[in-house]
């Protein structure tokens, strides 16, 4: 993604149709034809453009920090198996992400968030213990991006400070670093442990 997406000084940089051609030919073939994506971000012309390419086959641009869906919205998010975050927590809340879970009480989704360590999860681990569900922490860091310039990597590395976490051979490489929640209904967690669910998967961490 770093050298797909990555600022060069060519014409077709600047031309926003060759990009999202570039970018509809790239994920023209799917790698599972029964999997359906659905994109919720705030950002309309971000969930268009990954709409228009291909990217998601739906999203929801409706803040919904700030107000409830829509009904068009939940025809859209309602009913989902599986409700990821990567690097959103402590930019969005639990309000948020028991409004998504609401739309799909039906289907009893699974949910796995990937908190920045900065972050606090707990407010969000509390929302989902109300509604049934068993929140667990996997075992090791995962890397979300590398810091834009030396001032993001200072601003984390102060809050990490002072929160107590140690980003020696973590942050201090240059990666925002995050952990994994995964929150599932009880009786699912208790059936059917996490590690029996990953064993046959490989997850790479820091």
């Amino acid at each position: 993604m770093d050298e797909r997406y990555r600022i060069c000084e060519t014409a077709e940089a600047d031309d926003p149709a060759f990009l999202l051609q570039q970018d509809r030919d790239r994920y023209a073939e799917r790698s599972d034809a029964a999997l359906e994506m659905v994109g919720v971000d705030p950002a309309g012309r971000a969930v268009s453009y990954a709409v228009d390419a291909g990217i998601l086959d739906a999203g929801v641009a409706t803040n919904l920090e700030e107000r409830e869906p829509t009904a068009q919205d939940v025809a859209v998010i309602e009913n989902a198996d599986l409700i990821i975050s990567t690097g959103c927590v402590g930019y969005v809340t639990e309000i948020l992400l028991e409004r998504l879970l609401q739309a799909s009480l039906d289907s009893r989704p699974w949910m796995a968030h990937f908190v920045l360590r900065m972050f606090d999860f707990g407010a969000a681990e509390e929302m989902l213990s109300q509604h049934g569900y068993v929140t667990e922490k996997l075992q090791g860091l995962f890397p979300q991006r590398r810091f834009a310039c030396t001032e993001e990597q200072q601003h984390v590395l102060d809050n990490l400070s002072r929160l107590g976490i140690d980003a020696t051979g973590a942050e201090e490489t240059g990666w925002y670093l995050a952990e994994l929640h995964v929150a599932r209904p009880e009786a699912v967690a208790k059936s059917l442990p996490l590690n029996e669910v990953l064993k046959d998967n490989s997850l790479h961490t820091a």
